[in-house]
């Protein structure tokens, strides 16, 4: 059966246009700043594709006996062209029929990890650069099984940022033309304010992470070019990127961007160089409203997303140009609906609404993530603010019940901490807030101050304004509602996310 994914549309697109450069690769000079970029056109990439499979597939198959449709464990960056092999891969085994692996190919760094020393399955150290597979052109690429739409088209395995429990997440080929490839076609971005130009763009990590794999059929498909980088970019260097490379859209993480604004707003060289962009995208994780605001009055485009890996872009905003509140709006070609949150014992309506995706949804997610209604609850929550335009308000473990005494009432408390570091930055490292069951929240805050016993009246005389505008039943009503610990005391995820 033929399916559309990645690889259709690099031939699609290397037949037509052979000569154009279909991702860059810079290397950036630390000390001087100066820039050099290897351009890598369609038809360079399609035969990268096309030799590494062909490589990887004498490895595997002819050698180790392992046949087509097996799981092939990958742990690889997929930075630049020379990790690029997360797209052959799965060309030469990447289309699973089960969750067990039969072989391992990772990093040189995780070669001395016990991963690999104790691993009961042949492992293989990924090539340390494409020229390898070049070297060895007497193997010829294989001709590729058969495959329904449901057959399984690639495994992923989350890193547990939000719940602290890593998914497996299997994707058929249907999911993978549906979730990915359509929705991505249909992508909302600005125009560009030259449009004979095409567009150049800074790719939000590796190849392997939702961000990029959501993008991937994007850019193979209509045209953008990535910047492939082998780590995230400084301010200094990414704007130099900018500046010398005429790349006008950015996709960073908020953690990220924050940083980049807080260096525009004392560097009008920076800013400038920001507001001249068609648009600094952004999804993972929201940004501070008062980031949003600020990018908004000086005139950079701010771009939210927000998406899943089991569903792949989902909402998207109109930009800070168009819309300085930046509200999310549903995404064209996704199937969703919102539902109204209850909670176990809470007393009348929160006003907060669950994104759900309903069964008969082409991006609905393998039969293992979904509920018992068939549908895909996503466990993320919204408010909508005006028709058809939303905020997100965290995940329904961000919500606490708070005993008042005029019932059970929701408490908001990634409001409380996102208010906390966005004020007390300066002198906390992390917080939590708790209290489900109790008849006020409380905020634990990690510091690397001395003086831990006296912190907590100096948090509090800065975060009071905020509470005294809040319900009392969500209020931190007092320094005493405040405690204070050593940093690395609180409970984290992998990925450094606390956990409540």
């Amino acid at each position: 059966m033929s399916l559309r994914n990645h690889f259709t549309n690099v031939e699609e697109a290397a037949s037509r246009h052979p000569s154009r450069v279909a991702f860059k690769i810079p290397q950036i000079n630390t000390k001087t700043n100066e820039i050099q970029v290897d351009d890598i056109t369609y038809s360079q990439y399609l035969l990268d594709i096309e030799r590494i499979a062909a490589y990887w597939y004498h490895v595997l198959n002819d050698v180790a006996g392992i046949p087509q449709r097996s799981v092939i464990a990958l742990c690889v960056e997929g930075y630049n062209r020379h990790f690029i092999p997360d797209a052959p891969y799965d060309l030469i085994g990447g289309a699973f029929e089960s969750a067990k692996p039969r072989a391992f190919i990772f990093e040189s760094l995780y070669k001395d990890s016990g991963a690999v020393r104790h691993a009961l399955i042949p492992c293989y150290e990924a090539l340390p650069s494409v020229d390898v597979a070049y070297s060895d052109t007497e193997h010829p690429l294989p001709q590729l099984p058969t495959v329904e739409a449901e057959s399984i088209a690639i495994i992923v395995q989350t890193s547990g940022t939000s719940s602290g429990v890593s998914k497996v997440i299997p994707g058929s080929y249907r999911w993978l033309v549906d979730a990915k490839c359509r929705k991505a076609s249909r992508l909302i971005t600005a125009p560009s304010a030259s449009p004979d130009r095409q567009d150049i763009y800074i790719r939000r990590g590796s190849i392997a992470t939702e961000g990029s794999l959501c993008f991937s059929p994007l850019y193979l498909l209509t045209g953008p070019v990535p910047f492939s980088l082998k780590r995230q970019p400084t301010t200094s260097e990414l704007v130099t990127l900018i500046q010398q490379c005429n790349i006008n859209k950015v996709y960073q993480f908020p953690q990220l961007m924050e940083t980049h604004l807080q260096a525009a707003r004392v560097d009008p060289a920076i800013l400038s160089t920001f507001a001249g962009l068609d648009g600094l995208y952004y999804g993972g994780s929201s940004l501070c409203a008062s980031e949003e605001e600020w990018a908004a009055q000086n005139g950079i485009n701010l771009v939210n997303g927000y998406g899943s890996t089991e569903c792949g872009v989902l909402l998207i905003s109109q930009g800070t140009r168009k819309d300085p509140r930046n509200l999310l709006r549903v995404h064209p070609g996704a199937t969703l609906k919102f539902v109204p949150f209850t909670s176990h014992d809470l007393d009348g309506e929160s006003g907060l609404l669950e994104l759900v995706i309903p069964p008969e949804a082409p991006e609905c997610p393998d039969k293992s993530r979904r509920a018992e209604d068939g549908s895909f609850h996503t466990d993320d929550l919204f408010r909508e603010v005006e028709p058809g335009a939303y905020v997100r308000c965290g995940r329904t473990g961000d919500w606490i019940n708070i005993k008042s005494s005029k019932g059970s009432k929701l408490c908001d408390t990634r409001g409380i901490e996102n208010n906390a570091r966005e004020l007390c930055g300066d002198i906390i490292t992390g917080c939590v807030v708790i209290g489900e069951g109790r008849p006020s929240p409380v905020l634990i805050v990690e510091s690397h101050s001395e003086n831990l016993e006296v912190l907590p009246a100096e948090i509090y005389s800065r975060i009071a304004p905020f509470h005294a505008a809040r319900y009392p039943f969500e209020r931190i009503a007092s320094q005493r509602m405040v405690i204070t610990v050593t940093p690395g005391t609180l409970p984290r995820t992998a990925k450094g996310t606390i956990q409540r």
